[in-house]
């Protein structure tokens, strides 16, 4: 509902103000302080997204330092000891008992798909054997890796499109692109501030034009951007092959599920219809009044209406004598 109503809001609004812009819509000496209004309405909806996720972003930033820092302290140390390279450099080996939750799948997706892809755990796990082979031990100290399982988690929890380990579905997120994505969502509120700052604290008389458009250009580049390089990382670490399958399997169980329905309902109607037929009267089944000729029991067969069927008067008292 409230996505709904703000995209209404700012669609009318900016129609609105690019039709008083280019002279569509004329009020005459007031077009300018018209134009100030819608502007000053604009950058207040936009506030609600650049300027109130402000401080959710920061601690996000806080939270990807901690986890871009042991990465590179991760590959560091490896290069250092000359250990092997990582089969996959965005997925940091981790120790028993303390990742247990993360191997496990305990990232939102993964626990959602928990259920339709148990078959397929045993790849992953397989995969896990083989980093074991490989000696993708962790190189860090207990207690660095407790900071950082709980530096993905929190951020994990914060963006759904974050997996620091690999799923069911989807290898780990790039650590270049998670940089990347966070440092143009904060610059993405950074310019949204900006340009609250300069709308509303220059009077439109004074303020060059250009200003507050070209901030305004920038912060939503910068927003546009930050999805984009989202959708590209989960295509990239999106598993085609699993996703497939799971379809395939969800929709062999939903055929399954409406064949059950209609055998049972056909196996209920047939069950009736049985019912209906077997059930009999208790009297029996009646007699009819009338005997094999025709005639009711006791009735005279010669009824007057023989006499018109051929015979004459003499044959009939013959027949009688």
């Amino acid at each position: 509902m409230f996505v709904t109503v703000y995209a209404t809001l700012v669609t009318l609004f900016g129609l609105a103000w690019v039709l008083f812009l280019i002279g569509w819509i004329n009020v005459g000496g007031r077009q300018s302080y018209i134009i100030n209004v819608i502007d000053n309405v604009l950058v207040a909806l936009f506030a609600v997204v650049g300027d109130g996720l402000a401080p959710f972003r920061a601690v996000d930033t806080y939270h990807m330092i901690y986890i871009a820092h042991y990465h590179h302290l991760t590959w560091s140390l490896r290069k250092k000891r000359n250990l092997p390279k990582l089969k996959n450099e965005n997925d940091l080996p981790v120790q028993p008992g303390i990742d247990a939750d993360i191997e496990n799948g305990s990232t939102a997706e993964a626990a959602s798909v928990h259920e339709s892809a148990s078959a397929l755990n045993a790849d992953v796990k397989s995969n896990r054997s083989m980093s074991n082979d490989y000696d993708e031990e962790s190189v860090l100290s207990e207690e660095q890796q407790r900071k950082l399982k709980h530096h993905e988690d929190k951020f994990s929890k914060s963006h759904t499109f974050y997996k620091p380990h690999e799923t069911e579905t989807h290898h780990a997120f790039p650590l270049r692109l998670l940089v990347a994505v966070v440092v143009l969502l904060d610059c993405h509120s950074l310019l949204q501030i900006a340009l609250g700052t300069c709308t509303w604290a220059i009077s439109y008389h004074v303020r060059p034009f250009a200003l507050t458009t070209v901030i305004l250009c920038f912060s939503i580049t910068c927003n546009i951007t930050g999805g984009i390089i989202i959708s590209i990382g989960d295509r990239i670490t999106r598993k085609k092959d699993v996703v497939e399958r799971m379809f395939r399997q969800q929709l062999t169980e939903q055929a399954i599920h409406k064949m059950e329905k209609r055998r049972q309902k056909e196996s209920e109607r047939n069950e009736e219809l049985d019912e209906v037929v077997t059930q009999s009267p208790s009297d029996g089944p009646r007699k009819s009044p009338l005997d094999g000729t025709g005639l009711e029991p006791g009735s005279n067969p010669v009824q007057p209406r023989v006499l018109g069927a051929g015979l004459d008067a003499a044959q009939l008292i013959t027949t009688l004598h």
